[in-house]
């Protein structure tokens, strides 16, 4: 592959670049620096249009509302659209789809609903011991972004969400499929069609290419001829030591937090493995492995109480699992947006963590409340509050020296922050009584 066959993929097409976010801008970039005085649609109902209309030239800027799309012979979809039922897809793609198009074969490719930014991190970190490698997708930069890095052979660590995966014919060489839980189904509508989004990431691979998936999840494995192994049973972690086929490694010193991320570590592992990286190299990346900002971050202590950050928690089963990871948290601090997903799960697993004071906030924090008062299920040591800064100001109270204070919401934040990174950040300003 090379330049030229991108540019065979834009030439004498009428192009229309649908949402002008993070991929948007980077597919412009790509489509300008081959084509320098090509007209190109951007469409987007929100802000982007402002910042399109600013920032690019030889464009036409409109809103995607009421516009005809059936005129264009390309469609660049942002993967957080929803395409309108019945309508035409045969021209739409998107970035993810055109760069496994070209590069599958350099590319590893992880989705998941829990553990696929931290996953993906972590075979970044093990790949780059050996190989010139490119970290890409929601966690690291717009694919596109990459593209002479990759034209000069390096390796892909692509995390890609359903959205991406959605519509997309083309599966990387190594694809993973981490875990599914019920999430995002004010897209998808159903668990099963979120689901098969995800398991697009092997579900068009070849016989010569590896599919990595959850042991729970028989109704994908039945369906695969290449080579697959579980995670849970071929690939797991016991503590601290990584069990994959045929070899098994200790790690003595590494910041992650929680049995669930030594799995994830351990899934890296098996991928650094088949591309030769030595055990050496992975426990020296283990090492320098800096963990994720919001996602089990351990903040410090302050006046004698730990802080931990896991503000990426956006269902029941994140919170259980971060509980489950830290043996000495004393408040946790639960709620956001309301989506409508069921807490089931997470009320039971509340009720019967005594040792926890639970301190509710926002709409999903009042709603798993009184879901729980129904029952009957309120304990001692459960309070609600309006928002995070109340939270903060009552888990000071509450939470006792020596004890870990844990912010892990199993809510989106999209209701009072721009993303959980902000929610993240403002807890930490909090704590340190930065935000008044």
């Amino acid at each position: 592959m090379s330049m030229e066959s991108w540019k065979k993929e834009f030439e004498n097409k009428k192009i229309c670049i649908w949402g002008y976010g993070m991929e948007g801008r980077s597919t412009y970039a790509l489509i300008r620096r081959l084509f320098p005085a090509m007209e190109i649609t951007i469409a987007d109902g929100g802000k982007g249009l402002e910042l399109a209309q600013n920032e690019t030239v030889h464009t036409i800027c409109c809103s995607d509302a009421g516009l005809d799309f059936s005129k264009f012979d390309l469609i660049m979809k942002a993967p957080g659209i929803v395409v309108p039922a019945g309508m035409d897809l045969s021209h739409v793609t998107g970035e993810a789809q055109l760069f496994l198009k070209h590069y599958a074969s350099h590319t590893i490719g992880i989705t998941g609903t829990k553990g696929k930014s931290t996953t993906t991190s972590l075979v970044y970190a093990l790949l780059q011991e050996k190989y010139p490698t490119v970290l890409v997708g929601n966690i690291g930069k717009a694919c596109f972004d990459e593209i002479d890095a990759m034209e000069k052979g390096a390796l892909a660590a692509f995390e890609i969400s359903c959205h991406q995966l959605e519509f997309c014919p083309y599966s990387p060489h190594v694809g993973v499929y981490l875990n599914l839980y019920e999430e995002h189904l004010d897209h998808y509508g159903t668990l099963e069609k979120y689901g098969n989004a995800k398991f697009h990431v092997v579900q068009n691979q070849t016989k010569d290419d590896i599919a990595i998936l959850w042991e729970q999840l028989p109704q994908y494995i039945s369906q695969l001829s290449q080579k697959t192994v579980l995670i849970g049973r071929d690939i797991f972690a016991q503590e601290k030591v990584l069990h994959i086929p045929g070899q098994v490694l200790s790690i003595e010193e590494c910041a992650l937090i929680g049995a669930h991320n030594y799995q994830n570590l351990a899934v890296a592992y098996y991928i650094a493995n088949l591309y030769g990286v030595s055990d050496e190299q992975v426990i020296d990346a283990c090492k320098k492995f800096v963990p994720l900002h919001h996602r089990l971050e351990d903040l410090g202590v302050l006046d004698g109480i730990r802080y931990v950050n896991d503000s990426i928690s956006t269902i029941g089963q994140a919170t259980i699992q971060a509980l489950r990871s830290i043996s000495d948290v004393d408040t946790v601090l639960v709620g956001g947006m309301d989506r409508g997903i069921s807490y089931t799960e997470l009320e039971a697993y509340l009720k019967n963590r005594t040792d926890v004071k639970v301190i509710f906030m926002y709409a999903t924090g009042h709603r798993i409340y009184q879901e729980m008062k129904e029952k009957g299920d309120v304990r001692e040591g459960m309070h609600v509050v309006e928002n995070l800064k109340d939270a903060v100001a009552l888990a000071k109270k509450e939470t006792r020296e020596g004890h870990t204070c844990l912010l892990s919401p199993a809510a989106s934040s999209y209701d009072h922050f721009k993303n959980f990174e902000e929610r993240g950040a403002i807890f930490e300003q909090l704590i340190h009584g930065e935000n008044k």
